[in-house]
């Protein structure tokens, strides 16, 4: 009979915070969803670009919505995956901080160009 390889709660734990870190980088793909939502929505409904004039304020707070939703996505998924590691003994809570700093630097930063620029 084999030998079957049991993984152990402390095992599992260090793997649960490894996949808490390798959630961040989520990040990579909401970034490129951000930048297409800026360009290819204004261009497909006829606009050339989301700061033109007569681009209406619909489209450009659809826009900023979207944004600000798609960098959460990372943060929730990397919060939801610390809530299992930190069960079984090893908190990554530093993946967790960035995750969401990461997501208040977006809303900030997209909120304040929103405004004034």
């Amino acid at each position: 009979m084999p030998e079957a390889r049991i993984i152990t709660t402390n095992r599992a734990g260090i793997i649960w915070s490894g996949i808490t870190w390798c959630s961040l980088l989520l990040v990579i793909p909401a970034g490129i969803a951000g930048m297409m939502m800026q360009t290819l929505l204004p261009a497909n409904l006829g606009y050339p670009q989301i700061d033109a004039a007569g681009v209406p304020r619909w489209l450009s707070l659809t826009v900023l919505a979207t944004e600000i939703a798609v960098f959460a996505v990372p943060a929730i998924v990397c919060t939801l995956c610390n809530r299992k590691a930190s069960r079984m003994g090893h908190p990554v809570n530093g993946a967790v901080a960035a995750g969401w700093g990461v997501f208040g630097l977006v809303a900030v930063i997209g909120v304040l160009l929103w405004f004034f620029g």
